[in-house]
């Protein structure tokens, strides 16, 4: 996974900031304070964006503090000084676990703490672009198709569906193409752009978004069945023209 020069920079900052070389943690022992090393756990997270709401923060003079629940669960992570709201949604992606991390202006011990070098009230990874020839969030080099796929029996072709969208919203289609990117865990569902070969009058490709809980690699041909949305609005600033939402695979 790639990790920004600025995320390794705050990471180590904090890092002696904390504790002068790495976390160590005040336990007590036959009625006395002792300092004693702790490990640290350097387990990076996968590329997925998590949705957070905030619950608590403190604020250091360089950095702040989160409390956030995730799905149920609740943690804390470290980022550059930030002002953020009680009970407001953030987006992060990445991070550095560490474990019994002691926070010297706040003379606390965060069991277990992320690292990350920044939060967004967008997710920080984009599901609506689809980057045609760019690289892929796996690293990987994506191409526009050269040859049409055929639609599948029943179904119906991109340069159908991009004809009149309209025409076909709230409806359940079929559709068969490539997936050229997939971006995974953005706000519980799969990203999955495809394409057919199809083109629109400026001779770029058709690329339809589509939302699912189904598992897709980058450059497979494959068939979803799913309900047609037209000028959807999800939040956050992110609209699309059109979109295949709750899709399942077919065989």
């Amino acid at each position: 996974m790639f990790i920004s020069k600025s995320f390794i920079l705050f990471s180590v900052c904090l890092i002696f900031a904390s504790c002068g070389s790495e976390p160590k943690v005040i336990q007590p022992k036959s009625g006395s304070s002792e300092e004693m090393e702790t490990d640290v756990a350097r387990d990076r997270s996968t590329s997925d964006v998590h949705e957070v709401v905030v619950e608590d923060f403190l604020h250091a003079s360089r950095y702040t503090y989160l409390q956030v629940k995730e799905q149920g669960e609740s943690f804390w992570i470290a980022v550059p000084f930030t002002e953020v709201e009680k009970g407001k949604r953030y987006f992060y992606q990445g991070g550095m676990r560490m474990e019994n991390f002691k926070s010297k202006e706040h003379d606390r011990v965060f069991e277990r703490l992320y690292l990350v070098d920044r939060v967004s009230e967008i997710p920080s990874m984009d599901p609506i672009a689809s980057d045609r020839g760019e690289i892929d969030m796996h690293g990987g080099k994506v191409k526009p198709l050269t040859e049409s796929i055929q639609p599948i029996e029943g179904g119906i072709g991109l340069a159908q569906l991009f004809s009149d969208p309209a025409k076909y919203n709230d409806q359940i289609l079929l559709v068969k193409g490539q997936c050229v990117k997939v971006n995974q865990n953005i706000m519980g569902k799969n990203w999955v752009h495809l394409q057919d070969g199809s083109k629109d009058d400026s001779d770029d490709s058709l690329d339809l978004t589509i939302t699912t809980k189904e598992e897709v690699q980058v450059g497979a041909v494959v068939s979803f069945e799913g309900k047609i949305a037209t000028d959807r609005d999800i939040g956050s600033g992110y609209h699309f023209d059109i979109i295949m939402e709750e899709a399942v695979l077919v065989n």
